[in-house]
This record gives C-alpha cells, sequence and structure tokens, in this order.
C-alpha cells in the first residue's frame, strides 16, 4: 500500500510540476503580450498624432490653394481687361488712320 500511495505521489508531483511549467510558459507569454501591447498602443497615439498634423497641413494647404486660384482669376480679369483697353486704344488710334486716309 505505501508503494501505491508512493506511485500516486510522483504522479500528482509530476502533474503539479508539469502544470507549474505551463502557468510560468503562461504569466511569461502574457507579460511579452502586455509589452507588445503597449508598444502598439504607443504607436497608435503616434499615428493618430500623426494623421491629425497631417490634416491640420492638408488642410492649411487647400486654404492656401483656394487663394491662389481666387488670385489668379482675379489676375486673368485684370490681363483681360487690360488687353481690352488695348485693344480699344489701338482701334482708336486705326480709325482716325482711316478716316483721315479717306478725306481729300
Amino acid at each position: 500500500m505505501g508503494e501505491i500511495r508512493s506511485d500516486w505521489q510522483s504522479v500528482g508531483l509530476e502533474r503539479f510540476g508539469h502544470l507549474e511549467d505551463k502557468i510560468h510558459r503562461f504569466v511569461e507569454a502574457f507579460k511579452t503580450i502586455r509589452k507588445e501591447n503597449a508598444a502598439l498602443q504607443e504607436e497608435v497615439r503616434r499615428l493618430r498624432n500623426d494623421l491629425e498634423e497631417m490634416r491640420r497641413r492638408e488642410s492649411s494647404r487647400a486654404e492656401s490653394l483656394a487663394q491662389l486660384q481666387k488670385e489668379r482669376e482675379e489676375l486673368r480679369d485684370r490681363v483681360e481687361k487690360a488687353l481690352g483697353m488695348l485693344a480699344a486704344l489701338e482701334e482708336q488710334e486705326r480709325s482716325p488712320e482711316t478716316q483721315g486716309g479717306d478725306r481729300p
């Protein structure tokens, strides 16, 4: 009977040792995952900040582009008016010549 008890104890201790090893591996894996999670959370925070900064820059660039397009249109209008004035002036200069050339 003592021999059976000894066998049970050794089997029980062996199982307990295996369980203890599994628990140890689990704890180490959990620590590793926790560290990786913290690193990933930090990366997410950094990427969100980067994204927000990129959005601000894009918004600023869009505003600048809109302003430049507005200025270009205004400049185009001014150039067209100036060209129209030059064309009218040329037409006025030609008119007296043609009128003067027709007169005796």
